[in-house]
């Protein structure tokens, strides 16, 4: 089955009728969807700023790592499910998208990158409170590829 085969299947299945043609479904998920990003998006960036020594100085590295994984997690996983059932409303209209594409390419890096930075510092010893330099090019690299994510994901409705 290609991608594009599972978009129309998905786009005349129960879920992608009931996400069409419902008047609040789609408001609600969406609504959902931000309430995750929000929390998801919050951790994220506090980690990013700990990695910079700009946030959270009075808190080690790996502890913040730590204590935001829940969150960071969490948020993702809410954004998946929520994110999902969006593009069940026109499943086909998003495959043709280059803007959907690119946001969709770049999360995929953005998510793998930023767990595997976030769980090996969160593995670091307690000890080290500066950031070395491979955290903070890290959180920079992260910073800006989430802000592509932003951008590309508010192309969507424009392309």
């Amino acid at each position: 089955m290609t991608f594009l085969s599972f978009c129309h299947w998905l786009a005349g299945s129960r879920i992608g009728t009931i996400m069409r043609d419902s008047t609040w479904d789609f408001a609600i998920v969406e609504i959902i969807h931000l309430l995750a990003l929000a929390v998801f998006g919050g951790a994220v960036l506090l980690v990013d700023l700990r990695f910079l020594g700009v946030g959270l100085r009075m808190q080690p590295i790996a502890k913040t790592a730590r204590e935001l994984l829940p969150l960071t997690g969490g948020g993702v996983i809410a954004m998946l499910i929520s994110g999902f059932l969006l593009v069940a409303n026109g499943p086909v209209r998003y495959y043709y998208n280059p803007a959907f594409r690119i946001k969709m390419a770049l999360f995929v890096f953005a998510l793998s990158f930023h767990f595997i930075v976030q769980i090996a510092a969160a593995r670091r010893p307690l000890e080290s409170e500066k950031s070395p330099v491979w955290l903070r090019v890290s959180a920079v690299l992260s910073l800006f590829v989430w802000l592509s994510i932003g951008i590309a994901g508010r192309a969507i409705g424009y392309v």
